[in-house]
Order: structure tokens, then C-alpha cells, then sequence
């Protein structure tokens, strides 16, 4: 979006905003019958309060109602994609190699199946962090084009579950196996190896298996249909998230607050 479409919308949103509140305008549009359509959001102590659709011309209320879902829909998965991504993603490769590169000497099961966890671990984190990047090369990609579409719409929705996927599967591991990882960790503990790790290597690790009671509430807050094969959870997940998001954003069209 060019400078003088930016200052055009803002100076639009702004007739409408109560005077404790800030405006942003996002650069992305939907194309309703040939006109762009822009969302612009409201918000108050960094909270979402309302929102607006605007064009640089004269909005149409069947016009905008059109464009609402799709840029809503694709402003709130997006989001969501690129912070937890960026959560997950800083977490640096050493904290999971190091670690495994350390010869252990203790051979009990509980030791290895925790190694054999940790090394699941660091998988689904590769898998996780290629996902990330490729999504964040593909929004930089949707930023510099400006318009979105039901392709665009799609690969955000495809992206977003497998978000959520992987994050089941890291915190699945992280309880199902948490005896073992730990027992892994404390015969890493009992190794020369362990003292060539930095120390916020040793935090990472030691502290991988703890607050069980707040994994646990993240994987209930996944809200997730649980069935023992990947990809038919997948799918019906993926389905569950289409029907739950047609009602969420049909519940923020009593926030619009432009055009009326």
C-alpha cells in the first residue's frame, strides 16, 4: 500500500475513532466487484475494540460485509502464525543438538527412551521452524502484492492448523514421556559433556520438562479432535477450524463500526 492510499484511509478511520482510542490500517485488501476494501481496526490499551472497511472511494455496507470475513479471517490467522512462530523459531538449533551430542554412558530404558523423546523434540522443531519460514516468506510475498484471494485465504488456513498440530505434538511428548526426558537430562547432568553446554543451554534443558500444569492447559486450550492417526486428526481438524472460525468472525461483525 502506497503512502498517499495509507494517509487517505487513516485520515478516513480517524472520523470515526473515540478519542482514548488508536487506528491502524492493514496494508492487505479483498476485491469486491473491481474496489479494494481495506480493514482498519480500533483498538484501546492495545486491545481490538471495532473495526472499519474501507476503500479510497465510497464504501458500500454489502460491499464491505463481502470483504469483512476474508480479511478478518486471514488479519487473525496470520497473526497468530507469525507470533507463535516467532516464539518457537528463537529457540536456537543448539539447544536440542548439544545435547544430543553428548555421549551418555547409562544404557537404562527410562534414559533412552527419554533420548529417543528428545530427539522427537527436535524434529517436530525442524518441522515446525521450515513451516514458520516458508509462511513468513510467503506473507512478505502477500505484503509487497497487497491483495489477497481464496488461494491466500487457503495456505494461511493450512498453515495455521499445521501450527496447531505441531504444537500438540510437542507438548504430547512433553507429558506422555516427561518421567523419561527427565531421566535423560539427569544422566546428561552426570556427564563431562554437561559442563561444555552454555548456560542458557542447561536452562533450556533442565527446565524443558517443567510446569506440567500449564502444558497441560495449552494443549487443552488447542482445542484439538484427538484420534491416534496424524493426518486424519489433521483433517478433521482442519474442518473443525473452518466452521469454528465462520463463527467467530460472523461474532465480530456486531463490532464493525464503518460503514454503517
Amino acid at each position: 500500500m502506497d503512502d498517499q492510499t495509507t494517509k487517505l484511509l487513516l485520515k478516513k478511520v480517524k472520523k470515526h475513532k473515540k478519542w482514548t482510542e488508536t487506528v491502524f490500517v492493514n496494508p492487505i485488501y479483498w476485491e469486491v466487484n473491481g474496489t479494494p476494501y481495506y480493514m482498519a481496526g480500533f483498538t484501546k490499551n492495545n486491545q481490538p475494540v471495532a473495526s472499519a472497511y474501507l476503500t479510497t472511494g465510497e464504501e458500500k455496507l454489502e460491499e464491505a460485509l463481502i470483504a469483512q470475513p476474508k480479511l478478518s479471517l486471514f488479519a487473525d490467522l496470520s497473526s497468530n502464525i507469525l507470533s507463535v512462530g516467532a516464539e518457537r523459531t528463537n529457540i536456537e538449533a543448539a539447544f536440542y543438538t548439544k545435547p544430543l551430542g553428548i555421549a551418555i554412558t547409562e544404557k537404562e530404558p527410562a534414559v533412552m527412551q527419554g533420548r529417543e523423546a528428545f530427539v522427537q523434540l527436535w524434529e517436530v522443531q525442524q518441522k515446525f521452524k521450515a513451516l514458520v519460514k516458508d509462511y513468513k516468506n510467503y506473507y512478505d510475498d502477500v505484503l509487497a502484492r497487497g491483495r489477497i484471494t481464496e488461494e491466500d485465504i487457503s495456505k494461511t488456513q493450512e498453515t495455521a492448523i499445521m501450527v496447531n498440530m505441531y504444537q500438540y505434538l510437542t507438548l504430547k511428548t512433553l507429558l506422555d514421556q516427561n518421567a523419561e526426558i527427565r531421566s535423560f537430562i539427569n544422566s546428561l547432568e552426570r556427564t563431562n559433556g554437561w559442563s561444555d553446554l552454555t548456560k542458557d543451554e542447561r536452562i533450556f534443558v533442565k527446565g524443558i520438562t517443567e510446569n506440567i500444569d500449564k502444558m497441560r492447559k495449552n494443549l487443552e486450550g488447542l482445542d484439538l479432535i484427538i484420534v491416534e492417526d496424524f493426518n486424519e486428526m489433521k483433517k478433521l481438524n482442519y474442518g473443525k477450524m473452518i466452521e469454528d472460525n465462520k463463527k467467530i468472525i460472523e461474532g465480530q461483525r456486531q463490532y464493525i463500526r464503518y460503514p454503517k
